[in-house]
Protein backbone atom coordinates (compact mmCIF):
# COMPACT_ATOMS: atom_id res chain seq x y z
CA UNK A 1 0.00 0.00 0.00
CA UNK A 2 0.94 3.52 -1.03
CA UNK A 3 1.80 5.72 2.57
CA UNK A 4 2.96 9.06 3.50
CA UNK A 5 6.09 9.16 5.86
CA UNK A 6 4.98 12.34 7.60
CA UNK A 7 4.69 11.49 11.57
CA UNK A 8 5.46 7.92 11.06
CA UNK A 9 6.85 6.29 14.12
CA UNK A 10 9.93 4.58 12.83
CA UNK A 11 12.49 1.73 13.95
CA UNK A 12 15.57 1.66 12.80
CA UNK A 13 18.92 -0.38 13.39
CA UNK A 14 22.37 0.40 12.48
CA UNK A 15 21.43 3.64 12.54
CA UNK A 16 25.03 4.83 13.39
CA UNK A 17 27.00 4.55 9.56
CA UNK A 18 26.14 3.52 6.13
CA UNK A 19 23.08 3.09 4.54
CA UNK A 20 21.83 3.25 8.03
CA UNK A 21 22.59 6.64 9.06
CA UNK A 22 21.69 7.92 5.45
CA UNK A 23 18.28 6.55 6.02
CA UNK A 24 17.95 8.55 9.26
CA UNK A 25 18.72 11.15 7.29
CA UNK A 26 16.25 10.47 4.58
CA UNK A 27 13.74 9.65 6.85
CA UNK A 28 14.05 13.02 9.01
CA UNK A 29 13.53 14.91 5.60
CA UNK A 30 10.36 12.60 5.22
CA UNK A 31 9.30 14.24 8.88
CA UNK A 32 9.17 10.94 10.28
CA UNK A 33 9.65 10.42 14.14
CA UNK A 34 12.66 7.80 15.02
CA UNK A 35 14.38 5.44 17.37
CA UNK A 36 17.88 5.13 16.18
CA UNK A 37 19.81 1.73 17.38
CA UNK A 38 23.33 1.23 17.10
CA UNK A 39 26.34 -0.02 18.98
CA UNK A 40 28.71 3.06 18.57
CA UNK A 41 27.12 5.65 20.63
CA UNK A 42 29.39 8.66 19.27
CA UNK A 43 28.76 7.91 15.96
CA UNK A 44 25.34 7.65 16.82
CA UNK A 45 25.35 11.20 17.82
CA UNK A 46 26.94 12.36 15.18
CA UNK A 47 23.44 11.29 12.62
CA UNK A 48 21.54 13.12 15.16
CA UNK A 49 23.57 16.07 15.42
CA UNK A 50 23.52 16.49 11.37
CA UNK A 51 19.87 15.99 11.37
CA UNK A 52 19.19 18.42 13.96
CA UNK A 53 21.71 20.90 12.50
CA UNK A 54 19.19 20.42 8.82
CA UNK A 55 15.85 20.04 10.37
CA UNK A 56 15.94 21.69 13.75
CA UNK A 57 13.99 19.91 16.70
CA UNK A 58 11.12 18.67 14.56
CA UNK A 59 10.67 15.62 13.84
CA UNK A 60 11.35 13.63 17.00
CA UNK A 61 14.91 11.51 17.60
CA UNK A 62 15.05 9.08 20.11
CA UNK A 63 18.86 6.78 20.40
CA UNK A 64 18.87 3.28 21.69
CA UNK A 65 22.76 2.36 22.34
CA UNK A 66 23.22 -1.49 22.40
CA UNK A 67 24.16 -4.44 20.55
CA UNK A 68 21.25 -6.08 18.04
CA UNK A 69 22.03 -9.42 19.28
CA UNK A 70 21.35 -8.66 22.89
CA UNK A 71 18.03 -9.70 23.59
CA UNK A 72 17.90 -6.70 26.59
CA UNK A 73 18.82 -4.44 23.45
CA UNK A 74 16.04 -5.59 21.33
CA UNK A 75 13.23 -5.31 24.38
CA UNK A 76 15.20 -1.97 24.87
CA UNK A 77 14.52 -0.61 21.89
CA UNK A 78 10.99 -1.70 21.08
CA UNK A 79 9.75 -0.62 24.73
CA UNK A 80 11.58 3.08 23.57
CA UNK A 81 9.83 3.46 20.41
CA UNK A 82 6.06 2.28 22.18
CA UNK A 83 6.79 4.52 25.00
CA UNK A 84 7.97 7.39 23.88
CA UNK A 85 6.88 7.69 20.57
CA UNK A 86 3.49 5.63 21.41
CA UNK A 87 3.38 2.89 19.34
CA UNK A 88 5.21 1.56 16.46
CA UNK A 89 4.35 1.47 12.46
CA UNK A 90 7.51 0.50 10.25
CA UNK A 91 10.53 -1.52 11.43
CA UNK A 92 13.51 -1.16 9.43
CA UNK A 93 15.84 -4.43 10.26
CA UNK A 94 18.98 -2.39 8.44
CA UNK A 95 21.56 -3.82 11.06
CA UNK A 96 24.77 -6.38 9.58
CA UNK A 97 27.63 -7.29 9.76
CA UNK A 98 30.26 -8.68 6.96
CA UNK A 99 32.52 -11.60 6.02
CA UNK A 100 34.74 -12.50 3.23
CA UNK A 101 36.51 -16.37 3.24
CA UNK A 102 36.17 -19.41 1.24
CA UNK A 103 33.70 -21.99 2.72
CA UNK A 104 37.24 -23.78 3.75
CA UNK A 105 38.46 -20.89 5.85
CA UNK A 106 35.35 -19.92 7.23
CA UNK A 107 35.73 -20.56 11.13
CA UNK A 108 32.23 -21.82 12.98
CA UNK A 109 32.99 -18.24 15.06
CA UNK A 110 32.04 -16.16 12.06
CA UNK A 111 29.27 -18.69 10.60
CA UNK A 112 27.14 -18.50 13.80
CA UNK A 113 28.48 -14.33 14.80
CA UNK A 114 27.29 -13.68 10.64
CA UNK A 115 23.71 -15.39 11.51
CA UNK A 116 23.12 -13.92 14.89
CA UNK A 117 23.98 -10.48 13.21
CA UNK A 118 22.06 -10.70 10.32
CA UNK A 119 19.44 -12.83 10.45
CA UNK A 120 18.49 -14.37 14.21
CA UNK A 121 18.66 -10.76 15.71
CA UNK A 122 16.32 -9.20 13.27
CA UNK A 123 13.61 -12.09 13.14
CA UNK A 124 13.90 -11.68 17.03
CA UNK A 125 13.46 -7.99 16.65
CA UNK A 126 10.40 -8.36 14.23
CA UNK A 127 9.02 -10.83 16.41
CA UNK A 128 9.01 -8.70 19.55
CA UNK A 129 7.31 -5.96 17.27
CA UNK A 130 4.83 -7.71 16.22
CA UNK A 131 1.97 -6.85 18.41
CA UNK A 132 2.65 -3.48 18.10
CA UNK A 133 3.07 -3.40 14.50
CA UNK A 134 -0.58 -4.81 13.83
CA UNK A 135 -1.84 -1.33 15.86
CA UNK A 136 0.55 0.89 13.65
CA UNK A 137 -0.35 3.36 10.74
CA UNK A 138 0.24 1.61 7.21
CA UNK A 139 2.53 -0.62 9.10
CA UNK A 140 5.60 -2.22 7.22
CA UNK A 141 8.97 -4.10 8.00
CA UNK A 142 11.26 -3.06 5.96
CA UNK A 143 14.50 -6.16 5.95
CA UNK A 144 17.74 -5.57 4.33
CA UNK A 145 19.28 -7.88 2.20
CA UNK A 146 22.42 -7.78 -0.58
CA UNK A 147 22.43 -9.25 -3.90
CA UNK A 148 24.77 -12.56 -2.32
CA UNK A 149 21.29 -13.22 -0.70
CA UNK A 150 19.47 -13.76 -4.30
CA UNK A 151 22.90 -14.69 -6.10
CA UNK A 152 25.57 -16.52 -4.06
CA UNK A 153 29.14 -15.38 -5.01
CA UNK A 154 32.73 -17.20 -4.06
CA UNK A 155 33.83 -15.67 -0.90
CA UNK A 156 30.62 -14.36 0.72
CA UNK A 157 29.73 -18.06 1.78
CA UNK A 158 28.44 -17.34 5.43
CA UNK A 159 27.64 -13.59 4.43
CA UNK A 160 25.55 -14.70 1.55
CA UNK A 161 23.86 -17.90 3.40
CA UNK A 162 22.29 -15.32 6.16
CA UNK A 163 20.86 -12.85 3.50
CA UNK A 164 19.51 -15.49 1.68
CA UNK A 165 17.78 -16.61 4.66
CA UNK A 166 16.58 -12.85 5.33
CA UNK A 167 15.70 -13.09 1.73
CA UNK A 168 13.32 -16.01 2.52
CA UNK A 169 11.95 -15.06 5.59
CA UNK A 170 10.93 -11.96 4.06
CA UNK A 171 8.60 -13.81 1.80
CA UNK A 172 7.16 -15.83 4.32
CA UNK A 173 6.75 -12.67 6.31
CA UNK A 174 4.60 -10.87 3.75
CA UNK A 175 2.34 -13.77 3.74
CA UNK A 176 1.59 -14.04 6.91
CA UNK A 177 1.53 -10.67 7.76
CA UNK A 178 -0.64 -9.55 4.83
CA UNK A 179 -3.67 -10.72 7.11
CA UNK A 180 -2.78 -8.33 9.90
CA UNK A 181 -2.17 -4.93 6.86
CA UNK A 182 1.54 -5.03 7.34
CA UNK A 183 3.57 -4.67 4.18
CA UNK A 184 7.36 -6.34 3.85
CA UNK A 185 10.05 -4.88 1.71
CA UNK A 186 12.97 -6.66 0.65
CA UNK A 187 16.11 -4.82 -0.22
CA UNK A 188 19.33 -6.07 -2.13
CA UNK A 189 21.95 -4.14 -2.51
CA UNK A 190 24.94 -4.29 -4.34
CA UNK A 191 28.28 -2.26 -3.65
CA UNK A 192 27.81 0.23 -1.65
CA UNK A 193 30.26 2.94 -0.32
CA UNK A 194 30.24 2.14 3.12
CA UNK A 195 32.10 0.83 5.74
CA UNK A 196 31.12 -2.87 4.75
CA UNK A 197 35.01 -4.02 3.98
CA UNK A 198 36.62 -2.26 7.07
CA UNK A 199 34.73 -4.04 9.55
CA UNK A 200 34.56 -7.34 8.26
CA UNK A 201 34.12 -9.85 11.19
CA UNK A 202 37.06 -12.33 8.65
CA UNK A 203 38.53 -10.83 5.97
CA UNK A 204 40.65 -14.28 4.50
CA UNK A 205 40.09 -13.22 1.04
CA UNK A 206 38.13 -11.93 -1.65
CA UNK A 207 36.60 -12.07 -4.93
CA UNK A 208 38.29 -10.50 -8.14
CA UNK A 209 35.59 -8.82 -9.33
CA UNK A 210 35.61 -7.05 -12.84
CA UNK A 211 35.88 -3.01 -11.99
CA UNK A 212 32.81 -1.74 -10.51
CA UNK A 213 31.65 1.47 -9.10
CA UNK A 214 29.84 1.43 -6.09
CA UNK A 215 26.92 3.60 -5.37
CA UNK A 216 26.20 5.83 -2.64
CA UNK A 217 24.81 5.46 0.55
CA UNK A 218 22.34 8.58 0.32
CA UNK A 219 21.48 6.70 -3.40
CA UNK A 220 20.54 3.35 -1.61
CA UNK A 221 18.30 5.08 1.64
CA UNK A 222 16.55 7.88 -1.01
CA UNK A 223 15.60 4.47 -2.73
CA UNK A 224 14.39 2.61 0.10
CA UNK A 225 12.49 5.57 1.46
CA UNK A 226 10.91 6.04 -2.28
CA UNK A 227 10.17 2.02 -1.83
CA UNK A 228 8.13 2.62 1.29
CA UNK A 229 5.97 4.99 0.17
CA UNK A 230 5.17 3.40 -2.78
CA UNK A 231 4.24 -0.22 -0.78
CA UNK A 232 7.01 -2.02 -2.85
CA UNK A 233 7.91 -5.59 -2.07
CA UNK A 234 11.48 -5.52 -3.10
CA UNK A 235 14.42 -3.91 -4.59
CA UNK A 236 17.58 -3.70 -5.57
CA UNK A 237 19.21 -0.39 -5.72
CA UNK A 238 22.07 -1.11 -8.17
CA UNK A 239 21.75 -1.29 -11.39
CA UNK A 240 24.81 -4.48 -12.42
CA UNK A 241 23.17 -6.32 -9.55
CA UNK A 242 19.76 -6.43 -10.98
CA UNK A 243 21.60 -7.58 -14.06
CA UNK A 244 23.09 -10.08 -12.29
CA UNK A 245 20.05 -11.21 -10.86
CA UNK A 246 18.45 -11.32 -13.77
CA UNK A 247 20.75 -13.47 -15.55
CA UNK A 248 20.31 -16.01 -12.45
CA UNK A 249 17.01 -16.24 -12.82
CA UNK A 250 17.05 -17.04 -16.42
CA UNK A 251 20.39 -18.39 -17.52
CA UNK A 252 21.91 -20.00 -14.12
CA UNK A 253 24.19 -22.34 -15.32
CA UNK A 254 25.63 -19.45 -17.70
CA UNK A 255 25.70 -17.58 -13.74
CA UNK A 256 27.47 -20.63 -12.39
CA UNK A 257 30.21 -20.73 -14.83
CA UNK A 258 30.80 -16.61 -14.15
CA UNK A 259 31.10 -17.34 -10.34
CA UNK A 260 33.99 -20.10 -10.83
CA UNK A 261 35.95 -17.04 -12.27
CA UNK A 262 36.33 -15.52 -9.16
CA UNK A 263 37.27 -18.18 -6.87
CA UNK A 264 40.54 -17.45 -6.74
Amino acid sequence: MKRSLNNSRILLTGASSGIGAALAFELAKENANLVLLARRENRLQEVVERIRNKFGNTPKIITVVGDITNSEIRRLAVQTVTEQLGGLDILINNAGAGATALIEATTGETLRRIFEVNFFAPVELTQLALPYLKLGNKPMVVNLSSIVGLRGAPHYGAYGAAKFAVSGISETMRAEFSHDGIDVLLVCPGTTQTEFFDVLYQSSSAPNMPVHHAVTSEYVANRIVWAMKKGKHKIIPYFQAVILDYLNRFVPQFTDWIMTKYVK
